[in-house]
């Protein structure tokens, strides 16, 4: 890899990923769950075992939340350092896409499924978040197109990495990664009828460095005396594929259509070659292909149904979406022209948002909406302005610079108009629309906890499930294990003061339920309460 390439890399990183990252506040579940873990391990020192509120996290391995906490020691405890390891991810994904396009293609499409990769909505979206995703989806490609690439050269050096890639990618987000990689491994072996299997050495070094690797966090949960964390981890994961996880449920069909409407223009690109046989010449795009598939269809069958569950299928559609431009001569001009109409949809249902918003009546005047929390939470105080078409200025311009070079018949040029535009488009989300979007989700709340973070008190919610609470409320660990018993927190026995947080409308079961509980005050379908004791202690509550 040549350092223009490199110096490119992190030029567009910069440009596109770093900008705003700290801008908003990080959000609920998964965003403020990893980033409160990785709080703990800065505020207890302890950075073998994870955790949530101070007690055990078995849910996710501990890379990424290790990453988020050197960041947090970087740049301190704060959205920037939580979000920051996907914009490392972000460069180390544009040279492997690079990288591993020119190996197994050409140059040309390994610049392009780059920019397919960056300038795709749901793809580029990630980069700007605290998830795991993004460094779990690099790991597994890169375990996989080195593997593919020891078979064609038959060199040990990559089957080496194919193993050290697989085993960061369990220990990452845990034994789904072993399935991804095996499944793919085993599938596309299966398919071309065992041709060209490698040799046992081979075989070997990967499984031997993948288990090195993934069993590297179990190994330091047994020398510090957490077995059972080991146990409850594999519990957890079985019981994943097996039932909805928090209400995550959806249709089996959910990630299909999350695919060819979220990972756009790559997905429509994509979307008549993928079926083709004369698309699989070459092995790698067979081997693409069933990696793409085999992970959308696991998730499909999974009860739990979470949108960045498939996005390791954005690899293989972006894949796809670079070969189509050297397949097929009218497939890039129609996926050209249907891309450019949904973007001038979505430019219009925002531009509408942002009118109603600021100049009209208001979205909930103009919708009815049912739910008491979701119609309150609208309610927040924001204000809109002129500022806020910035993204829809920036996708006319791609769309009109895009149809300019479709009608001169450039498709390249305006795929390149197209994929500008979208990046673009997304980063200024940050300043504009996204402050608003998490106003009226969580900001009351975030506010609430924020006022009370210096004091050493219990901060609570009730019927509702945040880790919101934790990171902004900077909870310490308490030495009182009946903090996590509700009946207790909601006494009036407690040994600190109490705060706690519900939303429209059961907060009125939990009034009902608790007498001594009285509310301070409703704010956007969050209603905060404490006790009475506390009131009359602090009477300018």
């Amino acid at each position: 890899m040549s350092w223009r390439i490199l110096g490119l890399t992190g030029a567009i990183c910069l440009l596109l990923f770093v900008p705003f990252l700290g801008y908003v506040h990080l959000f609920d579940w998964d965003e403020i769950n990893f980033a409160e873990c990785a709080r703990e391990m800065v505020e207890s020192g302890n950075y073998t075992t994870v955790t949530i509120d101070y007690e055990p996290f078995w849910e996710k391995p501990p890379l990424f939340i290790w990453m988020q906490a050197l960041a947090m020691k970087a740049f301190g405890v704060n959205e920037f350092a939580a979000r920051f390891p996907n914009v490392i991810a972000a460069f180390f994904t544009i040279l492997s896409l690079i990288y591993h396009g020119i190996r197994h293609q050409n140059r040309t499409f390994g610049f392009w499924w780059a920019a397919f990769y960056v300038g795709s909505f749901l793809p580029n979206l990630y980069f700007h978040s605290g998830i795991i995703d993004p460094w779990f989806n690099l790991f597994i490609l890169n375990s996989i197109a080195f593997y593919y690439l020891g078979l064609m050269k038959e060199r040990i050096h990559e089957f080496l990495l194919a193993g050290l890639f697989a085993g960061l990618a369990v220990m990452t987000k845990g034994p789904v990664a072993l399935i991804l990689v095996g499944g793919s491994v085993f599938l596309y072996h299966a398919l071309t009828r065992f041709k060209g299997f490698p040799s046992i050495k081979s075989l070997l070094t990967v499984l031997f460095t993948t288990l090195t690797v993934s069993l590297l966090w179990f190994f330091l949960l047994w020398i510090t005396g957490n077995q059972a964390i080991i146990t409850q981890f594999l519990d957890y994961q079985l019981r994943l594929f097996q039932t909805q996880d928090a209400g995550h449920g959806g249709p089996i069909y959910y990630h299909w259509v999350v695919l060819l409407l979220g990972c756009f223009p790559a997905s429509f690109f994509a979307l008549s070659l993928i079926f083709k046989k004369s698309s699989y010449e070459n092995r790698f795009n067979t081997l693409m292909l069933i990696a793409g598939l085999l992970t959308l269809v696991l998730f499909s069958v999974v009860q739990t149904k979470i949108i960045h569950y498939s996005s390791f299928c954005y690899f293989f559609l972006t894949y796809f979406a670079a070969l189509s431009l050297s397949k097929n001569e009218n497939t890039p001009k129609r996926a050209a022209l249907v891309s450019l109409l949904y973007l001038t949809l979505l430019a219009l249902a925002l531009g509408a948002l942002v009118y109603l918003q600021s100049y009209g009546p208001g979205i909930s005047k103009v919708v009815n909406i049912q739910d008491p929390f979701a119609k309150a939470n609208l309610q927040a105080d924001t204000v809109w302005g002129w500022i806020d078409f910035i993204p829809v200025v920036i996708w006319v311009t791609g769309i009109c610079v895009g149809a300019y070079f479709l009608r001169k018949k450039r498709v390249d040029w305006s795929l390149a108009a197209l994929l500008s535009a979208i990046a673009l488009g997304n980063l200024s989300l940050k300043p504009t629309v996204l402050p608003h979007v998490e106003a009226y989700t969580q900001g009351a709340a975030v506010s609430f906890y924020e006022q009370h973070q210096a004091e050493d008190v219990y901060l609570i919610t009730l019927g509702y499930k945040s880790y919101a609470h934790l990171f902004y409320g900077k909870i310490k660990p308490h030495t009182n294990p009946m903090r996590y018993n509700e009946g207790w927190v909601c006494s009036d026995s407690t040994d600190l003061p109490v705060y706690l947080v519900a939303r429209i409308p059961m907060h009125e079961n939990y009034l009902k339920a608790y007498p001594n509980l009285k509310k301070l005050s409703m704010k956007n379908g969050f209603v905060f309460l404490t006790q009475k004791k506390n009131l009359s202690l602090n009477p300018k509550e």
